[in-house]
């Protein structure tokens, strides 16, 4: 289907005005808009809805992988010793600090 051009619409309308007549004409032409505008409104929101669909499936697929992710580190770790448990192994000494020791001196740090 083409678009169409001038002439082909004032033919339709012609058309149209013969077979309707003048009185239901203006009605007809009324109701045909409220069906565009409600066609128009309805394909904008189904769009709309079906963008919002993608990027929330996007936004699974990646925390998805993260979690394939996370779970691979974790098996793989190869952390041992005091590390790799979450309870530190805690000092039984006290720290050792004296009067008589000074804090370390940096003279490039200033």
């Amino acid at each position: 289907m083409g678009n169409l051009g001038f002439w082909e619409i004032v033919a339709l309308a012609v058309l149209a005005l013969m077979i309707f007549g003048p009185e239901r004409l203006p009605e007809m032409a009324r109701n045909v808009g409220k069906a565009v505008s409600t066609f128009r409104r309805e394909a904008t929101s189904t769009l709309d809805e079906l963008k919002r669909q993608a990027d929330l499936e996007d936004i699974r697929g990646v925390a998805d992988e993260f979690r394939t992710t996370a779970a691979e580190l974790k098996k793989t770790s190869a952390l041992t010793g005091p590390m790799a448990s979450p309870a530190r192994p805690r000092s039984t000494r006290p720290p050792t600090v004296s009067a008589e020791t000074s804090a370390p001196f940096d003279p490039d740090a200033t």
